[in-house]
């Protein structure tokens, strides 16, 4: 059948976005979501064991969930090839960008912030990333950067997982053998601002590593203006310098100096300067068409496909009794109702609601203050049980516990798309949540101040999730 020809499991194959070494990039679309999604397709090694590991950085670089991370939605494999369906990113990435300009200071903090932001998240899951390289910042049509391609991204452990990255992203401890960890991620951020200021690589000369110059050579000239003349904030050459320090222990140990410092070099230029990525990237963004490109899909990930994606086990137990005869469930649910209690037999025989959560946008600036315990997982913990407390049973995938992902709608399309948003200033924040049946659509709001305790905010967000959805 020819229409099976342009699927990757469950996904449509609109077109290619981008062919290479490390894996051809489609476009792809979500019938069940409506939705568009990226599929990054790569080999899988020859042997088991490396296909376990990859199968397992893939699971681990799934765990982050924030707005300057490419989300992973899926995971599919066959019995030669990954792919990895992935949150879709118009725009471009850096590499393209800089093959068309140089950046200005401002754009270039823009970038060094949210990549920043995207280590402290990956940090958090003990995930680096190891390949911190232009190709794989992607500059969004907002003017903001994300990070993808974690498929190398391995969980830290406590020797440390030494693993090759290319070679613009490369750390002495990658050519040393030394285990990998933030401070790794951290010296490739500091390749890349330099990069971005002074339009080349600190330690590549003609395309090649200039891996002695990286282990022993001298450190790369810092100049106090970019490759234009533009002048740099005071410190940021500094900052820089520190970043890239052959010896791990002298760089930064996390990413809250960093940020704080780029904050800092950022509030140093005029306002009307600062938010000017979107229009620098314009140019080089990827014009957006229909038209389908001939495909080369492997075919046992077009018809065998299977996702890795581990399902719940309430999910899983569902499945089972749906399976049984309409007598056998109702035997069982007879018994139960006998040994447990009537509520619970009940409940057993009720269809869970579909639901699918999006990841929650977060627009927080960089005065807002909040309490600690107020981060995206928090959220989303609060809008499910509300939702719980108002539908019932839930058959919920998405940003939400337990980590359910696409490949738990299979069967059936969500019968309720929920979506989050909180944006904070200084002052006041601005709590948002919709609801999509169908073609029809909600939505409540509510003004909350940053200063507020915990429970008034757990008050404000559930009273509004249940507004919603009464």
């Amino acid at each position: 059948m020819p229409a099976l020809e342009n699927r990757v499991g469950p996904y449509r194959i609109v077109r290619l976005i981008k062919g290479g070494g490390q894996g051809r990039v489609y476009l792809g679309y979500d019938s069940r979501l409506h939705r568009q999604v990226a599929i990054k397709i790569h080999d899988l090694p020859a042997s088991r064991a490396s296909r376990r590991l990859a199968l397992a950085e893939a699971r681990r670089a799934s765990r982050i969930n924030c707005p300057q991370v490419v989300q992973i939605f899926d995971i599919i494999e066959s019995s030669g090839h990954l792919a990895m369906v992935m949150e879709y990113v118009p725009g471009c990435d850096l590499e393209q960008l800089l093959q068309h300009r140089v950046l200005s200071v401002a754009s270039v903090l823009t970038v060094g912030l949210d990549l920043a932001a995207a280590l402290a998240i990956a940090r958090q899951q003990k995930v680096v990333h190891g390949d911190l390289k232009a190709a794989n910042v992607l500059i969004t049509r907002q003017g903001r950067a994300k990070l993808t391609d974690f498929g190398i991204a391995r969980e830290i452990t406590a020797e440390g997982l030494p693993h090759r990255g290319s070679e613009s992203a490369l750390a002495p401890e990658h050519l040393t053998g030394a285990g990998l960890d933030l401070r790794s991620d951290l010296f490739a951020l500091g390749c890349l601002l330099y990069r971005m200021l002074y339009a080349e690589h600190p330690f590549i000369r003609q395309g090649r590593l200039d891996s002695r110059r990286l282990l022993a050579g001298p450190g790369p000239v810092l100049q106090n203006h970019t490759a234009t003349g533009e002048r740099l904030p005071e410190g940021l050459s500094s900052l820089v310098e520190q970043l890239l320090q052959r010896n791990p222990g002298d760089r930064p140990a996390n990413t809250h100096p960093v940020r704080g410092q780029l904050r800092q070099f950022r509030q140093q230029l005029p306002i009307a300067e600062v938010e000017c990525l979107q229009r620098e990237a314009e140019s080089a963004f990827r014009p957006e068409s229909p038209e389908d490109l001939p495909l080369n899909i492997p075919a046992g990930l077009r018809d065998g496909g299977r996702s890795r994606i581990k399902r719940s086990v309430g999910g899983r137990t569902l499945r089972q009794l749906r399976g049984l005869r309409p007598s056998t469930r109702f035997t069982l649910a007879a018994t139960l109702a006998v040994v447990i209690g009537v509520p619970i037999a009940l409940a057993m025989q009720d269809n869970p609601t579909r639901i699918h959560f999006d990841p929650p946008g977060l627009a927080l600036a960089d005065n807002s203050v909040l309490p600690p315990e107020i981060d995206e997982l928090w959220l989303m913990e609060e809008v499910y049980r509300a939702a719980e407390a108002v539908i019932g049973p839930l058959h919920a995938s998405g940003s939400v516990r337990p980590r359910a992902y696409y490949a738990t709608l299979a069967e059936a399309a969500p019968e309720i798309v929920l979506k989050t948003s909180l944006r904070c200033d200084e002052v006041l924040c601005l709590f948002t949540v919709s609801r999509g049946v169908g073609e029809s659509f909600a939505y409540r709001q509510v003004v909350i101040s940053p200063q507020m305790p915990v429970p008034v905010w757990r008050d404000l967000i559930t009273s509004n999730t249940r507004s919603l959805l009464d």
